[in-house]
């Protein structure tokens, strides 16, 4: 999303034109990653490669922006000395004046540097209201906040993208409706932790209150909640989610593990015991509803016995949606210090086998809706199959429903009855009734 917000600053009154891949492009922005390992050696080879279109003169500026130029970026000034700018994860505002400057001409003459990273401030940035949209115009992601207040051990999230901040309730709504205006039905809520929405700005978890507010607006569909902190999953939070009618029964709960040692070690704040209880009384609210989690497997200090509970965890809780990552050592981070370190290839086998063991626990969750009729998203066409999605599947990161018997185009709406089921995607006709 803050690409999309730096395609609005840099297309908003029409002062600049997006290309169709990079061979026409004049300028090339660089949005970087810096959560782990990978990703930083994404976004530095993606530096790199623009820099070198631009010595051979394939192209006239190069502009670094995003949560690498964030925490690195006095080290990439130096490194990347022939960037025009590097700006921070705040740039929307200042990249349309970097981007039109005068080639060659520095935007601060005074300073001697393309370094232009800011402070983070201490309120949620003000930002260009205009934002060009990368996904399909059915669907969008709704920002509510930036930074994180936890301190688990193997992030580093917070050193680069501050404390938690919200984004004012009315800014929210008023995105919300213009968003619906422009063609979605749905709306996808991030930040790095959803749950602590208003605790800066209202002194209350006012998450309840600002689905409230959403679920008021007409054309509405779905609102999705994503990147939810367990310990902060209030009552009051699941009772709004069942009580609105356009709230997904589906939630996104990094759960990260399910050993209470390793929890603690991560400093999540839960125990395997809370996470049990979480788990019935979101199913106590809403029984139909879609649990999605992810675990982090080969932290410091995972030994067999930890390994073994999480699995258990894994098989008790039964998730509808699962994910798994290994471990990548952030400097900065007290984890970094942590041993003793697990070997990446045993990191590798436990990721594996936990997936392995999620799969027949995703096919039973699919297959008890073999014979229901759904609503379901269509998002796109495969022959005579359509792709679509229930309430069941977040845009890019679940499964799938295929349809067949239907003429129906992408984005609208068909009611379907389920006949087959995979692990990760379910099959349908159209409904009759």
């Amino acid at each position: 999303m803050d690409s999309e917000e730096l395609l609005g600053a840099l297309t908003e009154n029409g002062r600049g034109q997006l290309v169709d891949g990079d061979a026409a492009a004049d300028v090339v922005v660089v949005n970087t990653c810096a959560f782990i390992e990978s990703a930083k050696k994404e976004s530095l080879a993606a530096i790199r490669e623009a820099l070198g279109r631009k010595e051979r003169g394939e192209i006239s500026k190069v502009v670094v922006a995003g949560c690498l130029a964030q925490r690195y970026s006095s080290t990439l000034a130096q490194e990347f000395p022939n960037a025009d700018a590097l700006l921070g994860i705040q740039s929307a505002s200042q990249i349309a004046d970097v981007v039109f400057k005068e080639r060659g001409a520095r935007l601060l003459p005074m300073l001697d540097t393309n370094n232009l990273v800011q402070p983070l401030t201490e309120k949620y940035p003000l930002i260009p209201p205009s934002r060009v949209r990368a996904t399909a115009p059915w669907t969008a992601y709704l920002k509510i906040s930036e930074g994180c207040d936890h301190a688990c051990t193997f992030c580093s999230i917070p050193s680069f993208r501050g404390k938690h901040r919200s984004k004012p309730l009315e800014r929210i709504v008023t995105e919300a409706k213009r968003l619906v205006d422009s063609g979605a039905v749905e709306l996808n809520l991030i930040a790095q932790d959803t749950t602590a929405y208003g605790m800066d700005l209202y002194k209350e978890l006012a998450l309840p209150r600002l689905l409230t507010e959403l679920g008021k607006i007409e054309g509405l569909k779905w609102v999705r909640l994503l990147y939810c902190y367990p310990t902060m999953m209030t009552d009051r939070l699941i009772q709004t989610m069942a009580d609105t009618p356009n709230v997904a029964h589906y939630v996104d709960i990094p759960l990260q593990h399910g050993d209470d040692q390793m929890l603690k070690r991560m400093k999540r704040g839960g125990s395997v015991s809370s996470y049990y209880r979480l788990l019935e009384r979101l199913r106590g609210a809403m029984p139909d509803i879609a649990v999605r989690t992810t675990f982090l497997v080969g932290f410091p200090g995972e030994d067999a016995s930890a390994f073994e509970n999480l699995s258990r965890f894994v098989r008790e809780a039964r998730f509808d949606r699962l994910g798994v990552f290994e471990y990548s050592p952030e400097e900065g981070t007290p984890g970094f210090e942590l041993r003793p370190r697990v070997p990446e290839r045993i990191a590798r086998q436990r990721r594996r086998a936990l997936m392995a063991l999620q799969q027949p626990l995703s096919l039973a969750a699919n297959q008890a809706l073999v014979g229901r009729e759904l609503a379901v998203l269509v998002e796109g066409i495969d022959g005579d199959v359509r792709i679509a999605r229930s309430w069941r599947d977040a845009p890019e990161i679940d499964g799938t429903v295929r349809v067949v018997g239907t003429s129906a185009q992408p984005g609208d709406w068909v009611r379907v009855r389920i006949t087959q089921a995979e692990p990760y995607d379910l099959f349908a006709e159209v409904s009759g009734g």
